[in-house]
């Protein structure tokens, strides 16, 4: 690949870069971890520049660009993680503490300041001693933006991870909020970022072949398009948090007087062992009495069967416990300590239920899976089968056919 097919690239790229950040900074939806993004994109945009030109030529030109490159590197991985951080929090908002996350990015540019500082004759003398500036691109700097990127990525990893559990102890519906593509956007960062490690010790210690790699900046075509990727997944994604009353919040609520309602008993495939067990670290301050939490659970059985709310597709854990009149945080305690789920797998398995009784209706017959989905509360094919396999073992298929030899067995 030639140099000049390199640039041409790399320009191009930094040029759609500076559309897309400025599509997210004037963004309403997610506006802090956008605008976290859109400034990511434009840092990367302008490294793209200096990559693409990056020659002892241009430098000996523009002097005052030359080891420029050195320092933005350093901003972008906690920019990266404050964005993974705001995007999954329902109120984000820039707090003091975030600004430790560039305390490396100040140290190096005060580190560097003495040579930003020096006169253009300084830092071409500087640049014509081609050996000693080839070994200073290769030297602590660069090691250390290595090591941060791949550390703030398995951070944000970590951030996805314990989202994904709190998402599930709130939402019923996981197809729109659950970031798939932030999680795969950060793995393949990591295997770039790999790669890049491998270039960068494989030039610094001459290694053949590998050289090449670094040459030509190829793993940063990779960080481009994926960076580029990340910002059309940001805006097709929708709000994920809304104005409603918060969602994760531990504080716990006044209940009002529970009601005596009868205990209902449910389908057979519905059925739950409902044991009380003991509280676990995160409700050890709660205030709901044993005998509170033993009446709730019978509404909220009662309260499924009759009224079957999980036929809503969208129904959140603050809407149910708007419903029965309790607390969010009472009713969490109540399905995680007593019924042993979270929210996203209490309302699923019911609707897992009702599709099971579909299936093998006759009155259903007509019906396609997708619509036997739709009908028991599921939102996408790809979500009821993934959960119908999960809970049962088999796919919607599957059982309807097992079921319909179990019917022959038995005429037999």
């Amino acid at each position: 690949m030639s140099t000049q097919t390199v640039q041409i690239i790399l320009v191009g790229g930094a040029v759609q870069g500076l559309v897309l950040a400025f599509l997210l900074a004037t963004r309403k939806a997610n506006q802090l971890a956008n605008r976290l993004l859109a400034t990511l994109i434009l840092l990367i945009s302008l490294q793209s520049v200096l990559v693409a030109f990056d020659t002892r030529d241009f430098f000996l030109t523009f002097p005052h660009l030359s080891k420029v490159s050195w320092l933005l590197p350093m901003l972008f991985a906690p920019l990266i993680y404050l964005f993974t951080v705001k995007l999954t929090h329902e109120r984000p908002r820039l707090r003091g503490l975030d600004a430790i996350h560039f305390t490396p990015a100040v140290l190096v540019f005060f580190n560097l300041l003495p040579y930003y500082l020096k006169s253009r004759e300084e830092k071409i003398a500087y640049l014509n001693d081609f050996e000693l500036a080839s070994k200073d691109d290769f030297g602590f700097i660069g090691q250390l933006a290595l090591a941060m990127v791949i550390f703030y990525v398995i951070l944000s990893l970590g951030v996805l991870k314990r989202y994904r559990a709190r998402i599930m102890e709130a939402f019923s519906e996981l197809e729109k909020i659950r970031l798939q593509w932030l999680r795969q956007f950060l793995f393949f960062m990591l295997l770039i970022v790999a790669v890049a490690t491998v270039s960068f010790y494989a030039k610094k210690w001459d290694i053949p072949v590998l050289t090449e790699i670094y040459r030509y900046h190829l793993h940063y075509f990779g960080v481009i398009t994926l960076i580029y990727w990340i910002g059309y997944k940001t805006l097709s994604q929708p709000r994920i948090f809304t104005s409603a009353p918060p969602v994760f919040s531990e504080t716990v609520a006044i209940l009002p007087e529970p009601v005596p309602a009868p205990v209902l008993q449910t389908h057979q495939e519905i059925a739950i062992d409902a044991v009380p067990s003991g509280l676990g670290p995160k409700y050890q301050k709660s205030a709901l009495k044993e005998e509170d939490g033993q009446l709730y659970l019978e509404q909220l059985l009662s309260f499924m069967e009759t009224e079957k709310p999980y036929l809503q597709p969208t129904l959140t854990i603050q809407e149910l416990a708007e419903k029965l009149g309790v607390s969010k945080h009472h009713l969490s305690q109540i399905i995680n300590n007593r019924l042993g789920k979270n929210f996203y797998d209490f309302i699923n398995h019911y609707r897992v239920a009702e599709a099971q009784l579909m299936l093998v209706d006759p009155k259903f017959k007509h019906f396609t899976n997708l619509a036997v989905a739709e009908e028991a509360g599921f939102n996408s094919k790809a979500t009821f089968n993934a959960v119908f396999k999960k809970q049962t073992g088999k796919t919607p298929s599957e059982y309807i056919k097992t079921h319909a030899e179990g019917r022959l067995n038995l005429a037999d």
